[in-house]
């Protein structure tokens, strides 16, 4: 089996290779990215994957043609590259929908005109809730994305699940929640987990917007990525669904602001400041589905990912 996972460089891509390395059933990962957005590691895209089983490819995924996909013969696409920031995208709405949606969208119309008509594997965001109707979410409630970035992760999805409707094309759509781990963004609009350690190490203020009581569902890296590889396992299981992927519990920002305060021995203190838009106070994700459709269940405490997290932060920094 071959896969192409699309940026590979990025916090998800890197973890997703590596987990997927460790398959016995696959041939080959085309490691596949721009390397546009800048990355902690140099280049982004490790030296010590070039092992034969992994190949690196530097360019855009929306530049693959139906040639270069017929020639490296793939299976299986998991397209993670994408902009992935609500605040950023509200700045440079045209480079959202650019990259997000009408890359995606053109993506879609290649891998039809394939021979192999490779399985597509969607990575969404529970962004496309907005705030949530009820205390609880799950694939079925109602979508209201309160961002330009959240906008175009759902259109992209319905894209794809469009052509996998229409055309009877192997699809599916994970919608991932607030993921952190080794190798996230530092540059720019970086996650809050990713700040307040950055700012913890250092003994900054860890600044939260509002009260600090708003919830957040945050799963690490690893369980995230073992998630899509399961979808490769169950294929025919996740066939044409939409599958929430989530820790399945809510963590308030002050809880894990004062977590990473606990962890990191800083000294920091704590800032509040006047909420921004687009805030919501937060929501239970329902992840059964996950569970029932590829028995995917998340393995990691908060704390061990956070550790793991804090590590990778101190070696690259030296601190």
């Amino acid at each position: 089996m071959n896969i192409l996972v699309s940026g590979a460089a990025g916090l998800y891509g890197m973890h997703t290779v590596e987990e997927l390395l460790a398959r016995q059933d696959i041939t080959k990962i085309y490691a596949l990215d721009d390397l546009s957005r800048g990355y902690p590691d140099g280049d982004g895209l490790p030296v010590n994957w070039s092992d034969g089983k992994v190949q690196n490819l530097k360019q855009r995924y929306q530049d693959m043609s139906v040639k270069e996909m017929n020639s490296l013969n793939i299976d299986v696409v998991i397209h993670l590259a994408g902009y992935n920031s609500g605040k950023e995208s509200m700045n440079t709405p045209e480079e959202y929908f650019l990259n997000n949606e009408h890359g995606t969208f053109q993506f879609m119309q290649t891998l039809l005109r394939t021979k192999n008509r490779p399985f597509f594997i969607y990575a969404s965001t529970v962004e496309v809730y907005g705030a949530g109707d009820s205390p609880g979410v799950d694939e079925q409630s109602c979508v209201r994305p309160q961002s330009t970035y959240a906008v175009t992760k759902l259109a992209a999805e319905q894209h794809v699940m469009a052509v996998g409707r229409w055309y009877n094309y192997p699809v599916t759509s994970v919608r991932f929640t607030n993921t952190f781990g080794e190798n996230h963004s530092i540059y720019g609009y970086n996650s809050v987990v990713a700040s307040f350690i950055d700012r913890a190490l250092r003994n900054e203020p860890l600044i939260i917007y509002g009260t600090g009581e708003q919830t957040r569902d945050f799963i690490y890296v690893k369980d995230a990525v073992r998630a899509l590889s399961q979808a490769v396992s169950y294929r025919k299981e996740v066939e044409g669904l939409i599958v929430n992927i989530g820790s399945g519990t809510q963590l308030s920002i002050n809880e894990l602001a004062n977590s990473i305060i606990r962890l990191t021995s800083s000294t920091s203190e704590i800032i509040n400041l006047p909420c921004e838009k687009g805030k919501h106070l937060g929501f239970k994700i329902d992840i059964g589905l996950a569970g029932r459709s590829m028995k995917w269940f998340p393995v990691f405490a908060l704390e061990e990912g956070l550790l793991r997290t804090i590590n990778w932060h101190r070696a690259l920094y030296s601190i």
